[in-house]
């Protein structure tokens, strides 16, 4: 949802990896950007619809996660391979199981955030 939000609104070198930014990495690379931000649903023990912006080390390394590799591993490479420092904005699932969907409360953070990321992202053109 908030990919498709930034997209429309002309917000540059935005990807929708859905499950699987791993797959995306040559993307990324093609735009050998300073900075990587991923947007995604975490549960860090917020309260639904709160946001949080979190570095690789702040995810876990292993285990069951929404993503066929873990996201920190995709984001150390990054970080590693091209010199970007890599974030996720990470919104508190209501949730937290496959599949379920999206309450009022987190979609309406996350038109929020979108609102606020194209604000700051379109004044840099």
């Amino acid at each position: 949802m908030l990919a498709t939000l930034l997209s429309e609104a002309g917000v540059e070198n935005v990807i929708d990896s859905g499950n699987s930014p791993e797959l995306d990495t040559w993307k990324i690379r093609e735009m050998a950007p300073d900075v990587a931000l991923f947007l995604d649903a975490v549960d860090f023990g917020g309260s639904p619809g709160d946001a949080a912006l979190l570095e690789p080390g702040d995810l876990r390394k292993s285990g069951f996660d929404t993503h066929r590799a873990p996201l920190s591993l995709t984001m150390e490479y990054l970080e590693r391979e091209l010199k970007a420092r890599c974030y996720v904005l990470a919104v508190q699932p209501a949730d937290v199981r496959m599949g379920a969907p999206m309450r009022a409360e987190v979609s309406s953070s996350v038109t929020a955030v979108a609102e606020m990321l194209c604000g700051i992202l379109t004044r840099r053109k």
